[in-house]
């Protein structure tokens, strides 16, 4: 145990020293769209110049990785322990966690961070994309909300079932898998397949800024009797010529029937947009 606890200790002590280096200030920023903001990175000795030894780098929120900020280079910040970062004009994307790094030798460290929130102070307009499964035969049902034009921050989602009140659980989603993807917001919920075959109402309400909007999904297993309708028309085909209107409609049912079977497989979910 005596040489593991030395380790420990030089660690910790590795640590707090390293960590009192390099800090940022401010700690949070609340800008509006439009408006500039600075960061400070303060250093605990006097850098000869900012742009070759400090860095600034954005937490990508889709990714969770460091992404490096690549600002106009500024020569003024020379002989100096605080290097600045300044947005001349924010933008929605611009929000997030932003940590400098400093370079000492052959040693890089990291800032303790700065969180910056950009609103916008026009009004909000989201809109809502309900999914549905297109086959609801297992034990649990998923449902998804999509609130697009809006952040789990901007929102808050719940579920209506029967007039009874669920929460269900909310992330952050993105349009597309790269750096420029707009965030929006994705709320879930998982029924039973009992609770999704008899429930009257389901509906997604969105509250923003004392307003609510919301979108209803249409309940119940439909798919599951295209399945009962498939199984019954197969049997009905060999009843003979009396059936034969009855024979021509159950085809197409069949029909039908594989190719959302199909669809199902392929998707998995079904979309209803507001």
């Amino acid at each position: 145990m005596g040489p593991w606890l030395l380790l420990l200790c030089c660690a910790c002590t590795l640590k707090t020293s390293l960590s009192s280096v390099l800090w940022q200030t401010p700690r949070t920023v609340r800008v509006s769209v439009g408006q500039p903001f600075t960061l400070q990175c303060i250093h605990e000795m006097k850098v000869q110049y900012c742009y070759s030894t400090t860095s600034w780098h954005k937490v990508s929120k889709r990714t969770g990785q460091l992404n490096e900020i690549r600002p106009e280079l500024d020569t003024r910040q020379t002989d100096t322990k605080v290097c600045t970062l300044t947005i001349s004009a924010a933008t929605l994307q611009d929000s997030g966690m932003y940590h400098c790094t400093g370079l000492y030798n052959t040693i890089v460290l990291v800032g303790n961070g700065t969180r910056v929130i950009v609103t916008d102070p026009g009004p909000l307009s989201p809109s809502i994309i309900t999914y549905s499964p297109l086959d609801a035969s297992g034990p649990v049902v998923p449902l998804q909300c999509l609130v697009m034009g809006a952040v789990p921050s901007q929102v808050q989602v719940v579920w209506i079932i029967d007039h009874s009140e669920r929460s269900g659980w909310t992330e952050s989603s993105w349009t597309e898998d790269s750096d420029s993807a707009l965030e929006h917001t994705r709320a879930h919920i998982t029924l039973s397949e009992d609770e999704w075959r008899e429930a009257a109402q389901i509906e997604c309400l969105v509250m923003f800024d004392g307003t609510n909007i919301s979108k209803s999904l249409v309940p119940g297993d439909l798919h599951f009797l295209f399945r009962r309708s498939c199984s019954a028309g197969m049997w009905l085909l060999y009843l003979g010529t009396g059936f034969l209107p009855i024979t021509a409609a159950v085809t197409v049912a069949v029909c039908l029937c594989r190719g959302r079977q199909k669809d199902a497989a392929a998707e998995g979910f079904v979309a209803h947009s507001l």
